[in-house]
């Protein structure tokens, strides 16, 4: 086995390149950048590399000739250039699978999408599972996953490589890095927000889950098909940190107010994302745990417990 990890050098792909290499599986690292984590690794090698240039794509693949693909290279935040967004998340996307379908070494491509193609509704209700049509709204990130599932679905692949699509729910652990994630969020912040009076539900799978479980994917020469990925466990935001201060608001005046800030420019966060914060997706992972066999370590809130303890 030779794995192939775009977006390496997030948090998650991090998490599996790093667990892979232990396991003395050769990995070939994509990204803009390398974040330097794993040195003098003989089972590693970071390439720099833009996913929208298929051409830079095809050649790597060509040369180092993979056995799977493991696709991570999205933009996590929205952008206020849309166009780019796009560009990255869903071109980009389709470039990789040209890329690896191109390649007859690649038997498995393992596309990590989200929970939030889903879709945030006040009627949601647990556990949402593979076969509810995704209606993502109006948030950017998940309307894009959607759209990279679609493609991909739709793309006339060769015989012999198996299409995987995992929807994942917030991935933590005590190796995250990136500044500005959502532990790092939840631990530092004053106060939490709550909508309607209501506490969100939220689901965080551990990065010692998320390595085992992606192992056993890539080992599973016959899996195929759309799963979610993500612990057989949920719990309230309330209870993340016990103490915290909460600030109660309208759903609809947080959308107001968010979206001023974002077409000023002076926020990041879109406010289709608002919905995501009010009413949590929670997703069953009963298909994949029960093809697997597989047996939780973590609970969502001993996940996030885990992941939290590295911020204080």
């Amino acid at each position: 086995m030779k794995v192939l990890i775009t977006g390496v050098s997030g948090n998650v792909g991090y998490f599996l390149a790093k667990y892979l290499v232990s396991k003395k599986v050769p990995v070939i690292g994509i990204d803009l950048e390398d974040n330097g984590l794993i040195k003098n690794s003989k089972y590693f090698k970071f390439l720099k590399a833009d996913v929208t240039d298929i051409m830079a794509i095809k050649d790597i693949f060509w040369e180092h000739k993979p056995t799977h693909v493991i696709h991570l290279a999205y933009l996590m935040k929205s952008i206020h250039y849309k166009k780019k967004e796009h560009d990255i998340d869903v071109n980009g996307t389709v470039n990789v699978m040209a890329a690896a379908n191109s390649t007859k070494s690649v038997r498995q491509f393992l596309e990590f999408s989200s929970a939030s193609a889903y879709g945030a509704y006040k009627d949601n209700k647990p556990w949402i599972k593979e076969n509810r049509p995704l209606n993502p709204g109006r948030y950017r990130y998940g309307i894009f996953k959607k759209e990279a599932e679609d493609k991909l679905t739709s793309f006339k692949k060769r015989p012999g490589l198996k299409l995987v699509t995992v929807r994942m729910c917030t991935a933590v652990g005590p190796d995250e890095h990136k500044k500005g994630g959502l532990v790092e969020l939840v631990i530092k912040s004053p106060f939490l927000l709550k909508f309607n009076g209501r506490y969100c539900d939220v689901q965080f799978i551990h990065q010692y889950d998320l390595q085992r479980l992606t192992e056993m994917i890539l080992k599973d020469k016959s899996i195929q098909g759309v799963y979610n990925l993500t612990p057989d466990s949920y719990c309230s935001i309330k209870d993340l940190v016990p103490g915290k201060k909460f600030i109660n608001l309208p759903v609809i005046a947080a959308e107001i107010f968010a979206g001023i800030a974002w077409h000023l420019r002076l926020s990041n966060i879109h406010p289709a994302s608002i919905k995501l914060s009010a009413y949590g997706i929670v997703i069953s992972p009963e298909k994949l745990i029960k093809r697997l066999n597989y047996k939780f370590k973590y609970s969502a809130l001993s996940a996030f417990k885990d992941s939290s303890a590295a911020w204080f």
